[in-house]
């Protein structure tokens, strides 16, 4: 069989289950494993699919996780395919930056849903009240996820828990990843105050507050005010942040962490 059949089996199998390992590429393209690795590392570094240990994932993954959830048209579906390279850059790093081991919290958002893609080969222990996120990690990871108690908000994606929830409270965190509507001086904005609420009551939880925040977001309000500037500990962020704003963020000593888009914008243009 020809290298480019081989390739087209892989990428309609990977269109219609989303993922396949190793084993079942074997059995579908009856080629051998040398050859359907190097297959893999081929599609992979043309931006075609994902190489994932012991197989691949496709690239559509938020596509069809929102799909499945029911969340096409709603916000967060959307969103989510907004400033896609300087949102994966950041998420990457985001990601990076944990040990494995570690207990961490993500906050519900378009950003750090980008998270799941850089999650997949870890093994931490992981409290989401994302929806899309947490369906991601329990389906194409080894991590240990865990929800808070509460109703599900389809078009926020969101798990909101203003009631008490023992198990939450008693869970311990190095580090909570958020993101938000907007940031500026007045602080971290969000449009709805019970995901305000859930945002403060996460941060208790953790060492460290990190938000995670395209430059685009940087001195855009909304409705309600999460937290003051004082609280965030570190925000990552792409390299069209300004020098006003990395001003701002300096004098209420919040570390700054500036990632470039570059190789992710060039992976995107190249999908799309």
């Amino acid at each position: 069989m020809l290298e480019t059949q081989r390739h087209a089996i892989i990428l309609e199998l990977l269109s219609s289950e989303g993922s396949a390992s190793l084993k079942s590429l074997i059995h579908e393209v009856g080629a051998s494993e040398a050859t359907l690795r190097r297959d893999l590392v081929k599609l992979a570094a043309r931006g075609e699919l994902r190489q994932v240990r012991g197989g691949a994932v496709s690239l559509d993954l938020q596509k069809n996780t929102a799909r499945r959830l029911r969340l096409e048209g709603s916000a967060f579906d959307t969103n989510v395919e907004v400033e896609v390279a300087a949102k994966r850059a950041i998420a990457k790093y985001a990601v990076d930056s944990c040990e494995d081991g570690e207990s961490i919290i993500i906050n519900g958002g378009t950003t750090t849903f980008h998270m799941s893609n850089y999650l997949q080969n870890r093994s931490m222990s992981i409290l989401t009240n994302s929806l899309a996120l947490g369906v991601e990690l329990i389906e194409r990871s080894a991590n240990r996820v865990m929800f808070p108690a509460g109703e599900a908000n389809r078009k926020l994606n969101f798990i909101l828990n203003p009631l008490d929830d023992s198990v939450t409270d008693s869970f311990r965190a190095s580090k909570y990843f958020l993101s938000c509507r907007g940031v500026n001086p007045k602080g971290v904005q969000e449009a709805d105050p019970l995901v305000a609420l859930a945002e403060q009551r996460l941060s208790k939880l953790a060492q460290q507050t990190i938000l995670l925040v395209d430059a685009t977001k940087i001195g855009k309000s909304s409705s309600f005010a999460a937290f003051d500037l004082d609280h965030i500990d570190q925000v990552i962020t792409d390299e069209r942040v300004t020098q006003e704003d990395l001003r701002m963020f300096a004098e209420h000593g919040v570390e700054v962490v500036i990632v470039e888009r570059a190789a992710h914008q060039r992976n995107a243009e190249y999908r799309a």
